[in-house]
């Protein structure tokens, strides 16, 4: 490994697991393509860490431990338990502890519990006397009381003390990202917004300053609001946003997801300049382009088994109740031979819960399941569809902008039933796309689909040539996105590396062996703190 950056080295952090996020995986992918230097870091599903190729780029998927949240959460435990996890929790604090003292200049002032970690971590004798006042039956409640008490308090929501797991995945990601070097963090998602800003300020110099960039996915503000008297889940809300809080404002470039959102995050963080918009568009292949060797791949109507004629209302996403997607169930029972396929992960934990309710209204028959495809492959694979889903309910992260699946639809030439949420019912509207119904009502959605169902061709004169939607088409694919990713990225960098379209391969996750080629996972030797973690080799 060289002293310095690899040129172009840009290292992308996510909290999941890549498969099943369009978004990162198209930046990813596509900044590969356009030169750099890409390895997406992620969380390992199990013990082992995976590494993939995904076109161009590298994905490093690493097991993240539970040394800080394992303890945290079993302070109540008996205190031989808190006695045999201590050592391991105790490494592990050390480390954090470094790295806050090392952030302290940067952040208006550490909170409490950050400052008692550097004291202990200093004094291990210290340390073993306090054990009994911070766990066991009576005294660990006391203290995870004492930290929901701070939370209340601190202007940034007391995250350092009231979610552990942050501090997991940091000390998990840290090793390699030191082992990377890299000239350029992006960090996906208010997860890795901490992580991405504390790991350029560790790793920078000021001779080689670590540059870092800020995705932010959603309005945090907007999240779904729990229940009035829900206070942990307030707390949880409120922590969040204060991990957004402290370190947007530090991020040298922010980007998000719609024109609605940038004004919020400006408005609300103060921002010096407005959050770059880059759509979650879809990879469209151009017209007239070769072939590819999935083609002949089946469509989801294939997929399902139903015929050409057979109506189809399509959903695709995820199925949690704020997606809405049981208002379309209910509304089946008055819809006579109409269909409705989800296309969602494989696991997803609500699909049994929508089949039941199928099963309870008679419809079960015409409810049907489809697998996800590649993010390159989901336009031809839905097209078959009579129109797409887009039953979102009243949130006010969901008012803002226009989101993957809806994006999908228009450029599948599918009409498009919405719900009247903000941007997507004015876009659909304003296009002559489709049908607008009222968000969570079952009688509205089903006279909307009656509409569109009953000349769905009409509603698909907007796609001809001139008309409103395929005007607009051309503005929302992904390859205008990635082209505001790249330049931002030379911007930051003082660098614009040289496209290489020619490896830039298939929007497929694929194992790598040791030689670089498809196969088993490749090992991985470097160590983090308790355990074991990838990095690159050779």
């Amino acid at each position: 490994m060289s002293d310095g950056p690899m040129p172009g080295r840009v290292v992308m952090l996510v909290a999941n697991g890549v498969e099943g996020d369009s978004r990162v995986q198209k930046v990813a992918w596509s900044m590969a393509a356009a030169g750099w230097d890409v390895t997406l870091l992620g969380r390992a599903p199990g013990a082992e860490p995976l590494e993939y190729r995904l076109g161009g780029a590298t994905v490093l998927l690493v097991p993240v431990g539970a040394a800080v949240s394992g303890y945290e959460r079993g302070r109540g435990a008996p205190m031989r338990l808190a006695r045999a996890r201590r050592p391991a929790y105790a490494g592990a604090r050390a480390a954090v502890a470094r790295w806050d003292a090392l952030d302290a200049p940067r952040s208006r002032r550490l909170d409490l519990a950050a400052r008692m970690r550097a004291l202990l971590a200093a004094r291990p004798l210290l340390d073993r006397l306090l054990l009994p006042l911070g766990a066991g039956r009576v005294a660990g409640p006391l203290r995870m009381a004492a930290d929901g008490l701070r939370g209340t308090v601190d202007r940034n929501g007391g995250w350092r003390s009231l979610n552990p797991w942050f501090r997991d995945l940091e000390l998990s990601f840290a090793p390699v990202l030191a082992e990377l070097r890299p000239e350029l963090i992006h960090a996906h998602d208010f997860h890795t917004v901490g992580i991405g800003a504390r790991a350029a300020a560790r790793l920078g110099t000021p001779g080689r300053p670590v540059r870092w960039l800020y995705d932010a996915h959603e309005y945090l503000a907007g999240i779904e609001v729990p229940g009035r008297w829900d206070l942990r889940g307030r707390l949880r809300r409120r922590m969040l946003l204060g991990v957004e809080r402290e370190y947007i404002r530090r991020a040298d470039a922010v980007v998000t997801v719609s024109a609605a959102i940038a004004e919020r995050l400006q408005a609300d963080h103060g921002l010096a300049r407005r959050p770059r918009v880059v759509l979650n568009a879809p990879v469209v292949r151009a017209r007239g382009a070769a072939r590819a060797a999935d083609d002949d791949a089946p469509d989801v109507r294939q997929v399902v088994g139903l015929p050409p004629d057979a109506p189809l209302l399509l959903y695709s996403g995820g199925l949690a109740p704020r997606r809405g997607v049981a208002t379309a169930v209910r509304a089946l029972p008055g819809l006579p031979g109409v269909h409705l396929v989800l296309v969602a992960r494989s696991g997803d934990p609500d699909a049994e819960v929508l089949r039941e309710l199928a099963g309870r209204l008679g419809v079960a028959e015409r409810l049907h399941l489809a697998g996800y495809v590649a993010p390159d492959r989901v336009v031809p694979y839905i097209a078959s569809a009579t129109a797409g889903l887009v039953p979102i309910l009243h949130r006010p992260n969901h008012e803002l902008s226009l989101i993957t699946k809806y994006l999908e639809y228009l450029h599948a030439r599918l009409p498009v039933l919405c719900s009247d949420v903000a941007e997507m019912a004015r876009t659909t509207r304003s296009l002559g796309a489709g049908e607008v119904f009222v968000a969570g009502d079952t009688a509205s959605f089903r006279a909307a689909a009656r509409a569109l169902l009953a000349d769905p061709a009409r509603h698909r004169r907007c796609y001809e040539p001139g008309g409103a939607a395929e005007r607009a088409l051309p503005g929302l694919t992904w390859t205008g996105q990635a082209e505001v990713l790249d330049t931002l990225y030379a911007g930051l960098t003082g660098r614009r590396p040289r496209a290489v379209p020619a490896s830039a391969g298939a929007l497929r996750l694929r194992p790598v062996r040791g030689d670089g080629a498809a196969g088993p996972v490749r090992p991985c030797t470097a160590r983090g703190p308790g355990r074991d973690v990838p990095t690159v080799q050779g």
